[in-house]
């Protein structure tokens, strides 16, 4: 020890200034170390912290030398409890944690023994190369450590961003072993299975026997099921494949469809109040055509009554007279009778359709007729099946306001029917309404046609 008294000032301010810089730099190494695993073990914290202790111990020695030498004292033997504790716990710790060779605790050993009172017939070249044995150490160990400090910081930093996730996550392995799970998905598993599986392929095969446990049902929408819980809640699980690199696995999601569910549940029931009640309102217009077909059924036969009747009164008179003895005479006005029955038994689609076109005008719907019907009466009866079905899905689904019948004559089209209605985004169903009109259309040897943007547009051609 008596060899470091003769050293300048300088050369021992210059060991201490190292020996400051290698304990904060070493003080950071074991801040980065906390967090890991191989820090759990006291082993190691021991070996780190005798690092420490031997540069303080060289630190207080050097400062001690620098301060009497300054005064001119040389005491040789006064700092050696410093050097006997420093030296006994890095050689203890490098010996206790020698079989770990990451550790590189091979280098604390050597700078411990080199700090032995032995060697101080060669100092200060032990004291340099013991602070050298400390450098090197810290130089190969540092990136190391670091490194593995941000990589574990990076996997804290993603766990704890997918605990923030309200949707449940759980990412396995292939074969199942879990690789991240979320605190969401824990809550899940209890909630449905009653109890937690990390194994993504095992939880995944347990769902569909949950289904009919107490308080708990089960729907499937593919290949994906809908969890409905006593308390109201839903959630939706769903598996998909992952891949990344030269690695596959499963990726299983657990979102929570409580208010989703509850919103479908509530339009499946508007729904069904609205098929209800178009069924009503069909109804309803069905026995106000109904009622002005009546009507003017009544007003035909009382017409039938009012022109045939004096005729029909007068051809009995004629027959059961005995002055009459060539019935041929009393052909013409048979002829006549029946004739006035043909005609107005043609008449009635028209009645009928005039009787749809009032309905409907009372309803505050205006049916535009252009063109007259067919003048045959079976193919008027069919235009007016058509058009009655086309009216009410024109009122009931497409909320018209107006609605334009077209007869055609000589072209292509026999009958076209617009209405100014919201028309139909999505694919037309083929209703019951609809299957009647092209049925009529087949009747008639014709297509039908429909066209459901901007509005609803229905086309009978002609063969």
């Amino acid at each position: 020890m008596v060899n470091l008294y003769t050293l300048p000032s300088w050369e021992i301010l210059l060991f201490i200034v190292v020996s400051m810089v290698l304990f904060l730099v070493n003080s950071v190494l074991y801040y980065f170390l906390m967090p890991q695993a191989e820090f759990s073990h006291l082993g190691r914290k021991c070996l780190e912290g005798s690092s420490l202790i031997l540069l303080l111990a060289v630190m207080a020695v050097l400062y001690e030398i620098f301060t009497d030498g300054r005064d001119g004292i040389v005491y040789a033997h006064g700092t050696d409890i410093w050097r006997w504790a420093a030296v006994l716990s890095g050689t203890l710790s490098a010996l206790y944690w020698f079989r770990d060779r990451r550790a590189r605790s091979l280098w604390i050993l050597g700078a411990s023994l080199l700090l032995w009172p032995v060697f101080d017939d060669i100092l200060p070249w032990s004291l340099a190369l013991s602070l050298a044995f400390l450098a090197w150490r810290l130089l190969r160990l540092f990136p190391e450590t670091y490194g593995r400090y941000r990589q574990q910081l990076t996997a804290r930093s993603i766990q704890t961003a997918v605990d923030c996730l309200d949707e449940g996550l759980l990412i396995s392995q292939e074969k199942g072993e879990p690789v991240l799970v979320n605190f969401t998905m824990y809550e899940v598993m209890e909630k449905i299975l009653g109890t937690v599986v990390r194994n993504g392929n095992i939880f995944w095969h347990l769902l569909p026997l949950c289904d009919g446990r107490p308080g708990l049902s089960m729907e499937r929408h593919g290949p994906d099921m809908l969890f409905i819980l006593e308390s109201g809640e839903a959630w939706l699980l769903q598996r998909h494949p992952i891949h990344f690199r030269s690695e596959s696995g499963w990726q299983i999601t657990a979102s929570d469809v409580t208010d989703l569910y509850r919103l479908n549940q509530e339009l499946d029931e508007k729904n069904r109040v609205l098929k209800e009640r178009n069924a009503a309102v069909k109804d309803a217009l069905g026995n106000m055509v109904e009622l002005q077909t009546r009507k003017t059924m009544e007003n035909l036969r009382y017409k039938i009554h009012d022109i045939l009747g004096q005729r029909i009164t007068i051809l009995q008179r004629l027959l059961n007279n005995q002055n009459i003895s060539d019935y041929r005479t009393i052909l013409p006005s048979l002829e006549d009778m029946m004739a006035d029955l043909r005609e107005d038994r043609m008449a009635d689609p028209k009645e009928e359709l005039d009787a749809l076109i009032a309905a409907y005008g009372r309803l505050g719907v205006s049916v535009i007729q252009k063109g007259a019907l067919p003048d045959d009466t079976f193919r008027a009866g069919e235009f007016v099946h058509i058009i009655r079905e086309a009216l009410t899905n024109a009122l009931l689904h497409g909320q018209a306001g107006s609605i334009t019948v077209t007869f055609g004559r000589d072209g292509e089209t026999a009958l076209r029917i617009v209405d100014d209605g919201r028309g139909l985004k999505g694919p037309l169903r083929r209703g019951t309404g609809l299957r009647a009109m092209e049925q009529c259309a087949r009747n008639l040897g014709a297509d039908l046609q429909y066209k459901t943007a901007p509005h609803f547009m229905i086309i009978l051609r002609k063969h």
